[in-house]
């Protein structure tokens, strides 16, 4: 999931984003990512 957080991280520095937009967008990339991830692999079990 780190690489997905550096994604959005660059993703928030690209449109010149404050520390939150930082914080918020690389969190959600994170997160989604790394859940799409996990459910492209079966390893997320409901």
């Amino acid at each position: 999931m780190i690489v997905f957080t550096f994604t959005g991280a660059l993703a928030a520095s690209r449109k010149e984003m404050d520390f939150v937009g930082f914080a918020v967008l690389g969190t959600a990339t994170g997160i989604g990512g790394g859940t799409l991830r996990d459910v492209l692999l079966g390893l997320l079990v409901f």
